[in-house]
């Protein structure tokens, strides 16, 4: 499982499944929150000119080269787009 550190206690993982990724935000290491999304989603999140990712609790972002991870409406996190990527490249 890959993992990204976020601000403060909070850390984002990425559990591989058969067909899907699990995206889970864990809060001092216990899982906060989590969504499942398909792999090539994720990478097309990056390339294109795609603003937003996910509707609900979990959201993610782009601003400004980053990806900012937002949690019921409240910034938990950011990290760069490279670092996303290379962490989506280890599950393929």
């Amino acid at each position: 499982m890959e993992s990204i550190c976020l601000d403060k206690n909070f850390e984002l993982s990425f559990e591989k499944l058969p067909h899907t990724v699990r995206l889970i935000v864990l809060k001092d290491g216990e899982e906060w929150v989590c969504r499942k999304e398909k792999l090539a989603n994720l990478f097309s999140f990056i390339e294109v000119d795609q603003r937003f990712l996910f509707k609900g609790r979990l959201q993610l972002f782009k601003r400004d080269g980053e990806i900012v991870v937002q949690v019921r409406n409240i910034i938990i996190g950011t990290f760069s787009n490279q670092t996303f990527k290379e962490a989506l490249n280890k599950l393929k």
